[in-house]
């Protein structure tokens, strides 16, 4: 499928015209007649179609987003098969009938521009609402990035390509390796924006997600990648043996917010926050601190969200916290403080220095099979 050649109609919608392709299909704008709105439709590449994995993330993809409703994640209309009526399209491929987004992403915008602090925190905070919701059905994202984060022209956000989400058992942790290679050329996961342990291909949990958001919220109030390096592989080999670039001065990032990312970028997850809502009420009292919001109490349901306990079974949970602590908001209970800069014990940094060779090793693969 091309640009050039359009199909006419996916199932009852007509096509309009292309909005993107990426390695997960190609993206259309589509008009639905029997509700009269528009719609995007996302179709997976006929050259994909015969790969039963690949199918099975794409249908992962649909149950996922399906799975979740709330105001911050992309809605999911539909999901259907082309048959021969289908002008321009073979038979038998799956597609999603999204919500057209009309806005940008976050990466477009930070192109253009500077975010504001208060764009920053208010499109954090949503993007976390969003996570929030995707968590409690125990649903990792696993791609959090700024080309996955939408702000609309109204000021709502929305938080998009569940493609590589992962439905977890309840209580339980992803045990599936990741970085790998799951098609041609295909590796899960954006590898500048991977968690560490996402890397090394261990268990993952939320925290895996908020470490990416942590990246994304680093990026957004400094305008620079948090382990931005010379090459892709460099900044993956960074982010799991170095702490992030220093914050200066002339980037304006406020001492409250600098705690916030602190906390999120922790290489081990224990030391991190352990759920959205306990990072988005962070964010709130930053906030609101900051001036940038009423001096009036913090919501009870985002208190007693925070001070929650995140039942979890997976081999992450047997890790000691660190002993020292800070208040988690105001009169919540303590959690992991710790500095930046924290030194990694000698065998576990040989240990992730041979993993950030394999990870080397994978994008070579990649990149032979892609060229």
């Amino acid at each position: 499928m091309t640009s050039e050649a359009l199909p006419s109609s996916i199932g009852r919608y007509q096509v309009r015209r292309l909005l993107g392709r990426g390695g997960m299909g190609e993206v259309y704008l589509c008009a639905d007649p029997a509700l009269g709105r528009q719609v995007a439709i996302k179709i997976l590449p006929a050259a994909l179609a015969t790969d039963e994995k690949i199918r099975g993330r794409f249908l992962n993809e649909a149950r996922a987003v399906a799975g979740i409703n709330h105001p911050n994640v992309i809605t999911i209309h539909d999901v259907g098969i082309t048959d021969p009526r289908d002008h321009g399209l073979p038979p038998g491929l799956l597609y999603l009938v999204l919500e057209y987004l009309e806005g940008l992403a976050v990466d477009e915008i930070m192109e253009k521009r500077r975010l504001t602090l208060d764009e920053c925190l208010d499109i954090g905070m949503q993007v976390l609402d969003g996570l929030k919701a995707a968590h409690q059905k125990r649903i990792l994202h696993r791609d959090v990035t700024p080309a996955n984060v939408i702000v609309r022209p109204d000021g709502r956000v929305k938080l998009l390509d569940f493609g590589l989400s992962k439905l977890l058992k309840e209580g339980a942790a992803d045990t599936s390796t990741a970085p790998r290679q799951t098609g041609e050329g295909m590796i899960v996961g954006t590898l500048d924006y991977l968690s560490p342990e996402q890397a090394l291909g261990n268990p993952l949990d939320e925290r895996s997600d908020l470490f990416s958001f942590g990246i994304v919220l680093y990026q957004m109030l400094t305008g620079v990648h948090p382990f931005s390096s010379k090459s892709v592989t460099q900044m993956v080999a960074r982010m799991m043996t170095q702490a992030p670039h220093p914050i200066t001065e002339s980037m304006a990032v406020p001492e409250s917010l600098r705690q916030i990312l602190a906390h999120a970028l922790q290489k081990n997850a224990a030391d991190r926050y352990g759920s959205a809502a306990q990072m988005m009420l962070d964010l709130m009292v930053a906030r609101r601190d900051l001036g940038g919001v009423s001096s009036a109490p913090l919501p009870a349901a985002a208190r007693a969200e925070a001070a929650a306990p995140v039942p979890r079974t997976g081999p992450l949970e047997s890790l000691a916290p660190s002993s020292a602590t800070a208040p988690a908001g105001r009169g919540g209970p303590t959690r992991p403080m710790l500095p930046l800069r924290r030194p990694l014990p000698r065998a576990a940094l040989g240990a992730l220095i041979a993993a950030t060779l394999l990870v080397i090793a994978a994008l070579v693969f990649y990149l032979s099979a892609r060229f």
